[in-house]
């Protein structure tokens, strides 16, 4: 009796306090509030802010970006637990811009590039020189940059910690260093490899424990035109092994010759075969729904990109193009992008998007996730996805400068710029038929990405290679066996479209359907019981019709008499 009193007056006490109970949801969820504040005075410097982005993404999905004079326009001061700024620019920062800066005192703070010397935390640092540099030494490893990198030499950090040292002509140099909270980064750029390195550290920046690698198998580029015995065959080959993988699934296959677009509702033995895959535990992901823009082959085609004139989707294929020096001004060109452009890439990717999701669930395949041809898609492409889907998979296009330009990191991330969407990267590449030493470069790739935390060997293999390729490959993996492969369904992921739900929760899929699509689809599916009811119509109808007529030649009769 006592318990149960104790239970009521608790319940009480909480309905009648609400915020206690906001408080300890607060305490148990609490995530890091990140500022990243950047100067760039070019338009490739900028393209470097996403890179950190999505670095930091993997520690906070709330994220905000500012340039440094944006920031001092507005001198509001946020409740943010880690600021980073980010020095590319080559201009000296005002006082109001160093302000900004420097008003965080009480959270922890990395300065990334030129310039930091001048802020309040590192009056006694300044730059003596600079070094090239090819590799890093850290944590005990060391890391082989694959190219040659910038590197700052910096004075007066002879009491601090270094967590990595820079490998030059001429020795080792400080490359990232911290002195309790504050943190800094020796390089001007971190685009390559120097990126890995700087996420790598966030960890010790963010107070985040450290996971071991994990692996992912991805089969691509599945159509209507995908052989269904090949494709049968690397699924068979996994699932004997009880290895979970992911599929990308073209719904549409366009001869580039005639035109003809073949559907998934008329390749019925690739149907099964998926049908049997998703059973067997693959996790599908829509991969555009035509793979293509122009003439070109499904699978080899982009879709979102208009790859000819490097811009994204902002007219129909048979327009005549419009670039810039159609027109007379700036003005007039950014008014076509705004009014014309912009609107168009947007249905574009609308109508792609659900007719895509319609078609694979007719069939009982559920997408969970999106990955766009080529890894190529607009700024505003990926506005638009996020509407739709949750989860992203493979690379970022990193801008709209050109496609020519994707990343990703090494672990999963929820940048700012994805809208929150999350993204589960590609990290090894794909086995290429005219590479000769394909397999041997993706083994020496994951041998580098399995050094870092939290990291992906993430893969994909194109079924059409055939079994023998497949086996060669995962053979190969097998000195990784200490790793798990990734469920892509034990994660949470949702798409919604029109009403359309599939949602993952624990491994399993669930689906719901507006009563119109689901009357669509179930008429669709049931199309042979028409037949019969077509029949039984009509001699009903037939039936009726005779009896009426009888009816009325007996009153007729009747009447003459």
């Amino acid at each position: 009796m006592k318990k149960i009193l104790s239970f009521i007056l608790l319940l009480a006490f909480l309905a009648a306090n609400p915020w206690a109970i906001a408080a300890a949801d607060d305490s148990s969820s609490k995530q890091a509030k990140v500022l990243i504040l950047y100067h760039a005075e070019e338009q490739t410097q900028r393209e470097e802010v996403p890179i950190l982005d999505m670095l930091a993404g993997h520690f906070s999905s709330d994220i905000t970006i500012q340039s440094i004079e944006e920031a001092a326009a507005e001198y509001v001061k946020g409740d943010y637990t880690h600021v980073i700024y980010f020095g590319l620019g080559k201009r000296q920062l005002t006082e109001e811009e160093l302000f900004i800066v420097d008003q965080y005192d009480d959270v922890n703070k990395m300065f990334i590039g030129n310039y930091f010397e001048y802020f309040k935390e590192a009056p006694d640092l300044s730059i003596r020189d600079y070094r090239t540099i090819d590799g890093v030494i850290g944590d005990g490893k060391v890391f082989d940059l694959k190219e040659e990198k910038d590197m700052l030499l910096i004075n007066g950090i002879e009491q601090m910690e270094v967590l990595y040292e820079g490998q030059a002509a001429d020795g080792t140099y400080p490359l990232i260093f911290k002195n309790d909270n504050l943190y800094y980064v020796a390089a001007n750029s971190i685009t390559g490899r120097i990126s890995d390195i700087v996420g790598e550290s966030l960890f010790d920046f963010f107070d985040e424990e450290k996971s071991q690698p994990k692996k992912l198998i991805r089969l691509e580029d599945i159509h209507p035109r995908s052989d269904p015995v090949l494709v049968k065959q690397v699924g068979d080959y996994l699932a004997e092994r009880n290895i979970p993988y992911a599929v990308t699934v073209v719904p549409v296959y366009t001869n580039p010759e005639t035109g003809q677009k073949i559907h998934l509702s008329q390749a019925i033995e690739l149907v099964d075969v998926l049908q049997e895959m998703q059973k067997n535990g693959a996790s599908l992901i829509q991969h555009g729904y035509i793979h293509q823009y122009r003439e070109d082959e499904t699978g080899e085609g982009f879709e979102y990109w208009d790859v000819e004139n490097d811009r994204p989707i902002f007219q129909s294929k048979d327009d005549e193009v419009k670039l810039r020096e159609d027109f007379a001004s700036d003005e007039e060109y950014d008014d076509f992008v705004q009014n014309v452009g912009l609107p168009y890439e947007q249905t574009h990717i609308y109508d792609s998007i659900v007719n895509g999701v319609y078609e694979m669930t007719a069939e009982g395949l559920y997408p969970i996730a999106f990955e766009a041809p080529h890894y190529s898609m607009s700024q505003t492409g990926y506005k638009e996805l996020s509407k739709y889907f949750t989860t992203y998979v493979g690379q970022i296009q990193i801008s709209d400068r050109t496609y020519d330009g994707t990343f990703v990191p090494v672990y999963e991330t929820t940048p700012s710029g994805l809208h929150g969407m999350k993204v589960i990267p590609e990290t090894l590449g794909y086995i290429d038929p005219e590479n000769d030493n394909a397999v041997d470069e993706m083994i020496e790739q994951a041998d580098y990405t399995a050094q870092f935390s939290d990291s992906y060997l993430a893969f994909f293999y194109h079924p059409y290679l055939g079994i023998d390729k497949f086996d060669e490959v995962m053979t190969k993996l097998e000195k990784y066996n200490q790793y798990e492969w990734v469920d892509l369904k034990e994660m949470d992921h949702k798409t919604e479209v029109d009403g359309m739900v599939v949602e993952t929760a624990g491994g399993d899929i669930e689906v719901s359907r507006p009563m119109s699509v689901l009357v669509a689809q179930t008429t669709r599916d049931l199309w042979w019981v028409s037949i019969p009811l077509v029949i039984f119509v009509i001699i009903a109808v037939a039936a009726v019709a005779q009896k009426f007529r009888r009816r009325k030649t007996d009153s007729e009769f009747w009447e003459k008499q």
